[in-house]
């Protein structure tokens, strides 16, 4: 018989397996059997390439139990975890753009445990509109007459361009033809529509006469897109929106703009990098206005439509609204978000803003008492020094705006690469990020109760790194 042979022979049956771990598993059997034969299976292809090697029944028993448990352990554990942003990006896409805060997280939590009006018009006692939830405080703080919510950007353009121009020509100047993340492109999203793309101008330059030549009977709306992920400059140009708005409404067409971000107040007043906002655009005289919920308005995935009501009764009434719409957790907590912008603040009171505007003084501050409140050898040992540091908003707004911030910089010696490796093990993981060699944890969207967290992830870090042979 060989090794290899010999070695297969140890393994358990499932049966055996089962009784062992069954009664202190809490999943159901028909899992626990699919798992129990998954592990099996691994270590029998472990066991022939003698990658394992067990030398009795028991032995083996024991391990595949131990295999199964942890095995159980990872489906049960939730693979949604709380991570701390030490990237220095506020909207990162990867870590779930806009935060929500404690605060309307918990008010939410208070109202979403039951049940709620969500289709239910308490007045009349008939069956009432999703969409009107929200739709009054848009209006209000936008200008606009009327709005409709899907589920995000895209598929506010989407439907919109599905509803005004199926079948027919969309105007867009190819320095707009933007992609943003994800290789999600704007022409995919206008043939995915139904709609037919007309491209007009180069992609540096664009002249008014290059939308007036294209306007044809077929044509059904000129759409705008604003390059919230980019910036082209140099020798370039463009017409005023003043002059695409006059000129779409001479020849009786709609006029959509897709603003990306959706800003609801000008940033410069608060020393923030200048953005399109929206109330801006609806009083120029844009039909139709979309844009994002979790990106500058710091709410959750949405994607905004307002404008004109003739319009937007017409995209409300599209068959595909359903199929978009949002559920009950994503209205309420734009309603939430919403609500913030009416209060008498120069600022809405949201996590978006507060890390945004956080001072590099104050940043600087809070980095010294992490690093005051390390022992010495850790501080020593990681080689941690406070850094001044440059960082953007994310999630492609203000592309090409830096933002001043500051950095707990580690530079032990060891690649950066491990020090990302164990940060990103840790309970929270920490993520940062590397630079020339260093690993940096910037401190702009980092919350001040989360300094905590970074001082134990350190202290174990070091002890980690001093425990390796």
């Amino acid at each position: 018989m060989s090794q290899k042979s010999a070695n297969l022979r140890v393994l358990p049956s499932v049966q055996q397996v089962f009784n062992a771990v069954a009664s202190d598993l809490d999943i159901k059997e028909s899992f626990l059997v699919s798992l129990i034969r998954e592990e099996l299976t691994a270590c029998r292809q472990a066991l022939q390439s003698g990658e394992l090697v067990w030398e009795d029944k028991i032995t083996a028993r024991d391990a595949v139990c131990a295999r199964v448990r942890a095995r159980v352990q990872r489906w049960q554990d939730s693979t949604i975890i709380k991570v701390v942003n030490a990237t220095g990006v506020v909207l990162h896409t990867g870590l779930g753009r806009a935060p929500f805060g404690r605060e309307i997280m918990q008010q939410v939590a208070d109202l979403l445990d039951g049940y709620i009006n969500l289709e239910y018009d308490l007045e009349s006692g008939e069956r009432g509109e999703r969409l009107d939830l929200d739709a009054p405080l848009l209006c209000l703080l936008s200008g606009a007459p009327a709005a409709a919510i899907v589920n995000n950007n895209a598929a506010a353009v989407l439907l919109t361009l599905n509803t005004l121009a199926e079948g027919k020509a969309v105007i867009v100047s190819r320095g707009e033809l933007i992609e943003i993340g994800g290789s999600f492109r704007l022409p995919e999203v206008i043939a995915k529509s139904g709609a037919r793309l007309i491209e007009v101008g180069t992609t540096n330059r664009t002249h008014l006469k290059d939308y007036q030549e294209a306007i044809t009977a077929d044509t059904a709306a000129i759409l705008v897109a604003h390059p919230s992920n980019y910036r082209i400059t140099g020798f370039t140009t463009k017409p005023q929106s003043s002059e695409l708005i006059h000129l779409a409404h001479q020849h009786k067409i709609p006029i959509i703009m897709d603003l990306g971000s959706g800003v609801l107040f000008d940033p410069q007043t608060v020393g923030l990098p200048a953005e399109p906002v929206v109330s801006q655009a609806v009083a120029a005289g844009f039909d139709i206005i979309t844009f994002s919920g979790d990106k500058l308005l710091g709410g959750p995935q949405a994607g905004i439509i307002i404008g004109k009501e003739n319009l937007i009764k017409r995209i409300r009434k599209n068959p595909l609204m359903r199929a978009l719409r949002c559920d009950k957790l994503t209205l309420t907590l734009l309603n939430f978000t919403l609500r913030r912008y009416i209060a008498k603040r120069e600022v809405p009171p949201l996590t978006t803003y507060q890390f945004l505007l956080a001072k590099p003084e104050e940043l600087a501050e809070r980095a010294t008492r992490i690093m005051q409140s390390l022992p010495p050898q850790v501080v020593e040992g990681l080689n941690i020094t406070i850094q001044a540091t440059y960082t953007e908003v994310g999630s492609g707004s203000m592309p090409t705006e830096k933002i001043p911030s500051v950095a707990l910089v580690l530079a032990p010696p060891v690649p950066e690469t491990t020090i990302a490796w164990w940060l990103r093990i840790n309970i929270p993981p920490i993520i940062g990020y590397r630079r020339k060699g260093k690993y940096y944890l910037d401190l702009k969207a980092v919350a001040p109760e989360e300094d905590e967290f970074i001082r134990i992830a350190l202290e174990r870090l070091y002890q980690k790194l001093s425990d390796k042979p």
